[in-house]
Formats: C-alpha cells, structure tokens, sequence
C-alpha cells in the first residue's frame, strides 16, 4: 500500500493544504523567503495533515477551519524542528544542511519564532479560537519532552517508563493533536474526539518506536545516520531491553561507553549488532504491534468508510516502513 492510495479520498485536501500553506509562508519580500523555500520544499509525507483530513473526514467533514487547523499544526511543528536542530547543533535534517548550519544559530532561533508567529496569523474565526488551548498545549509538550530528553541523556536513564514519557511528548502529542484538531473543525462530539484523540496518541507511539527501532538498521534509508541514537547518547527502547538483561558490571560498561563523547564506528557497531543479536529488536516490534492494536480498536465504532479504511491502512503504513 503507497501513500498516494492512502491519500487519495483526501487528494483534494492535501492540494488545498499545500497552496495554504505556500501562501503563508512566501510573501516577506526578503530572503526570509529563502529559508521558506528551503525548508519547505521537502515537506516529507505529509503525516500531521493527512490523519487532521482523515480524522475530520471520518468526524464530520472537512471544511475551511480544517485546513487552516492542519496549517498551523504543520506551522508549529516545522518551528519546533528548527529550534531543535540549534539546541542539538545539528548540520545535517534529511540528508540536507539544517537552517542553523547555512545561516547561522541566531538566524534559525528567529525563523522558528516567526513561524510560530505565521501560526497566530491564521486564526481568522472564534472557532479557531476556541482551539487555541491545544495549540498551546502542543506548543509547550514539544520543548517539554526536549528537556526531558536531554535530562534523560544526562542521567543515563534507561527505564521504560522514562522513554515512554519522552516519546508521549516529542511524537505521540503531535498526532494526538493532528487527530484532535481535526475531529473538533468537523464539530464532532466528545466521544468521537477522544477516540481519535486516542488513536493518534497510540500510533505516534507505534511511530517512534519503529523510528528508534530503525536507528539500528543499516540500510542506509532512514534519512539520518545509522545509530545516530547511540552517538547522540539516547537510549532507546531496544537499548533499554539489552540494559535490563546485563549483569550489573556488563550494565555498567555499555552506560559508560554511552556517555563517552569520543565513540569509535566499532564500537558502536558492536553494540549495534547485540542489540540485534540478542533479539531486542524484535522485542520491540511486538511493543509497536501492540500500540497499534490499541490504535486500531479506537476506530471500531465508526463506519466502515474509505476514510476510516485510509486512516487504519496509514497507521500500518507508518510501523512497517523500512525508512
């Protein structure tokens, strides 16, 4: 299944969201511009507004506060991508050079806040205010789990529950919303938005899990470095299943190697290949499975549609990519 079947009872949406989109983020008249172009012209598969469209669609349907729902979200997750990749001194996103990286940390701290301002500029109606308590709340979980993130790191912390709580705020809040914001545009009731709600929040679950999981994959498709996760000092859910069968002393070595600045390719290779070796990854796998069932249940009360068809076959399509 390709994303373009996926897509296609919303094809007419997506057009819609990309020429808002372009709209708003071309007129400055300057090389503001620039960084636009640059940063949007690889927009990669379009995540967020696809499951706001479907969400809406399967809600009610999709009207004009949708669109601009699904605007802002992409808005404010592009500006929290930006900010990030300057708290990460980050050169390289999706095989290219980051913002910070081509025209310098202050330069790439003030586009994320005037992306976050583009955001406010779209509010047009009282419904749209009415949503601006999620835009917030999402506004605050992205840096959120950043922060937790890197006291995570720091700490070498290497419990579940710790990693769960990173990932609910850097990923799983983002889909939850996307889900969310498009339930409330198509005016559902509250039962129907939280079963959305729900679904987004176990497949942006489902999604980082697969994500960390192909950190350890050396097919070279993943659209950043092979075990990126290790160098960055993150210890990821396969990582954590390794740690909790390691003899305390064994434990305490692979933390120590995982704290160092100074990694050698091998030996990161090396821990690479246990955590494969000793089937953590699939280990793993069974987690997003899992995440995913829990997702698909929240859309057995809805009728069987080629949105609903859609949004479940996205869910799929997210956990068994291999990039």
């Amino acid at each position: 299944m390709s994303l373009k079947e996926i897509i296609y009872p919303i094809q007419s949406y997506i057009e819609l969201f990309d020429r808002k989109f372009s709209e708003c983020i071309s007129a400055e008249g300057f090389f503001v511009d620039d960084i636009s172009k640059y940063v949007f012209k690889k927009q990669g598969k379009k995540i967020r507004p696809i499951i706001t469209f479907l969400s809406a669609s399967i809600a009610g349907r999709v009207n004009d506060q949708t669109i601009r729902c699904a605007v802002i979200l992409e808005l404010l997750h592009t500006a929290s991508l930006v900010h990030d990749d300057v708290l990460d001194q980050s050169d390289m996103r999706r095989g290219e050079g980051t913002v910070n990286k081509i025209w310098g940390e202050n330069t790439a701290v003030l586009f994320g806040d005037y992306l976050y301002g583009k955001c406010l500029e779209l509010i047009e109606t009282e419904s749209d205010f009415m949503l601006m308590p999620i835009y917030a709340k999402i506004g605050k979980e992205l840096p959120l789990g950043e922060l937790l993130q890197k006291e995570v790191s720091e700490n070498l912390d290497y419990s579940e529950d710790s990693y769960y709580k990173v990932i609910s705020k850097k990923t799983a809040a983002l889909l939850e919303v996307s889900a969310e914001i498009g339930a409330k545009s198509a005016k559902a009731d509250i039962e129907v938005v939280n079963n959305l709600k729900t679904f987004g929040y176990y497949a942006g679950l489902a999604f980082q899990i697969k994500d960390d999981i192909l950190d350890f994959s050396s097919d070279g498709k993943t659209g950043k470095p092979y075990g990126n996760d290790i160098r960055e000092k993150k210890i990821t859910l396969p990582l954590i299943y390794m740690l909790n069968d390691l003899s305390p002393k064994e434990r305490e070595e692979v933390l120590s190697f995982i704290k160092s600045d100074d990694k050698s390719e091998d030996m990161i290779q090396e821990l690479i290949y246990k955590v494969k070796e000793g089937d953590y990854l699939n280990k793993a796998e069974e987690q997003v499975k899992h995440f995913c069932s829990i997702a698909e249940i929240q859309l057995n009360s809805f009728q069987n549609t080629q949105h609903k068809e859609s949004l479940v076959k996205l869910l799929y399509f997210l956990v068994e990519r291999n990039n």
